[in-house]
């Protein structure tokens, strides 16, 4: 057999790996956790260090360029990788046509960003974006070709080596833009960083999976990955396109854009730290127990409440000293983010159960009803950015948060129904984190802090002995089934 195929196994039809799903699951949270994790790190070192260079101006220019190559992004094929993960069993043809579908459109899309880039100068008012466009487009044919080698391991279950490929990327990619700040190039710097991560994770990528494309895909191949596909390509164009830039960009100018990025940019590391992990792991695990209704279920809770224990403490910790470590690493540059910051951690609070319920909805194969979801959360965004703009930063954040929690129980209604439970059974996993984080919140508000950075690791160090306190006095017998969870996953 030849070696351009291994992932797939030495059958035509490869079925998702069952041996050792459980104890695979356990330890996948972990390399998974390095995978979203290291890149949010290393986004932030630079983010921070970028922050201390670069104007509010600065990054609305870079969310722009970033904005119109997400709409190259939004609308490419990708979402077929996910589809050759959710898919039982795939042929070599089907991995081939995935790929040579989504280099091919990669290059087209490269060669149209580089055609609008004068125009985006002329629309959006921005100089600068007539060679940040071109130069970010560079992301697109490396994302895409990426693709189905990404999907092969993480189909295996090797979140080990998505780890390592991640840890590669990011390293690189954040020596280039660290070095290139301190060279005094700005702005360039924080573009090159993002060319080169893709470069380097695609390479990385072909590297750790192994794998060849070949020739033996046909158009029969795409069209028994379509159904999945077509509703996983919508969920892909809201999760990637950022619509919200564009139009906060276009109608609030480069300085709304530059803190609502400032703003967004803490809440989504702090949203991949605290739960994207869990995301990753519990679609690939809920998508092979499709045919096993109480295990689905368990998993289901135990995600939950592992994104709860995670998320719920991390977004309202943040959200009480965010304000102080803004202060005392900028100044009153970056002042006016500082409430945007802080309202945008109260949306963490639904936001980490929320990666778990696109997991499930997904795994359990109804990409539309979660794409419908996402929909209607994307046009209210832009709804939201559109009626409160002159108002400011704050109040377009407030708009923002305020409709995510209106139409929040429009998925857990979904979620419920996917379960055959009821809304308290939904909500039964949260509720000893939810307790234990508000008694964490009413300690560190009721007691005095300073806010030098002796403050700020005071509140850091207590808030995660009494959350963990809490944790372990309140949901003692869910704690101890993780560990023992883990404890039997060791020893098989």
């Amino acid at each position: 057999m030849s070696t351009a195929h291994l992932p797939l196994q030495s059958t035509e039809f490869a079925p998702h790996p069952k041996q050792g799903r459980a104890r695979s699951s356990i330890f996948g949270v972990g390399w998974s956790l390095l995978h979203t994790a290291l890149p949010s790190v290393s986004a932030l070192g630079i983010f921070l260090l970028a922050a201390a260079y670069l104007a509010p101006e600065d990054f609305g220019r870079l969310a722009i360029a970033g904005g119109l190559v997400s709409v190259a992004l939004a609308l490419s094929p990708a979402a077929f990788g996910e589809a050759l993960i959710q898919r039982a069993s795939i042929a070599p043809g089907h991995a081939d046509a995935v790929f040579w579908l989504n280099l091919g459109i990669g290059i087209a899309f490269f060669v149209s960003l580089h055609a609008i880039a004068e125009l985006s100068t002329a629309w959006f008012g921005e100089p600068d974006l007539a060679w940040l466009v071109p130069l970010l487009a560079l992301k697109v044919p490396f994302d895409l070709a990426a693709v189905v080698p990404s999907a092969m391991i993480i189909r295996a279950m090797r979140f080990r080596a998505i780890a390592i490929r991640t840890a590669i990327a990011s390293a690189i990619g954040a020596a280039f833009g660290i070095a290139l700040l301190l060279s005094g190039y700005g702005l360039l710097a924080l573009a090159v960083s993002q060319v080169v991560v893709s470069v380097v994770a695609c390479a990385a990528a072909f590297w750790v999976a192994k794998w060849q494309p070949g020739f033996k895909g046909r158009m029969r191949h795409l069209r028994d990955l379509f159904s999945y596909s077509v509703f996983a390509s919508g969920q892909r164009v809201l999760g990637t396109l950022r619509l919200d830039h564009l139009v906060a960009g276009a109608l609030g100018g480069a300085m709304l854009l530059g803190l609502l990025s400032f703003a967004q940019r803490f809440f989504q590391m702090l949203a991949d730290i605290a739960a994207g992990a869990l995301g990753n792991v519990t679609h690939v695990v809920l998508s092979s127990m499709q045919d096993d209704a109480r295990k689905s279920v368990q998993t289901f809770e135990k995600a939950s409440f592992a994104a709860a224990c995670l998320g719920f403490p991390a977004f309202a910790g943040a959200a009480l000293i965010v304000g102080d470590i803004i202060w005392l690493l900028f100044g009153d540059k970056w002042a006016a983010a500082i409430t945007a910051t802080q309202v945008f951690c109260l949306a963490g609070l639904i936001a980490t159960p929320g990666i778990v319920q696109g997991a499930l909805i997904r795994a359990r194969g109804y990409p539309n009803r979660w794409f419908y979801y996402q929909l209607l959360q994307q046009i209210g965004t832009v709804a939201a950015i559109a009626l409160t703009y002159s108002q400011g930063v704050t109040a377009v954040v407030i708009a923002i948060v305020a409709k995510t929690f209106l139409f929040w129980p429009i998925s857990a209604i979904m979620t419920v129904r996917l379960l055959e439970g009821t809304l308290s059974s939904y909500i039964r996993p949260m509720i000893g984190p939810a307790l234990a984080t508000v008694g964490m919140a009413s300690a560190l508000l009721l007691l005095p802090f300073g806010t030098d950075w002796g403050g700020v690791a005071s509140q850091v160090i207590l808030g995660a002995v009494i959350y963990t306190a809490l944790i372990v006095l309140l949901c003692r017998s869910q704690v101890i089934d993780v560990f023992h969870a883990i404890k039997v996953s060791k020893a098989k």
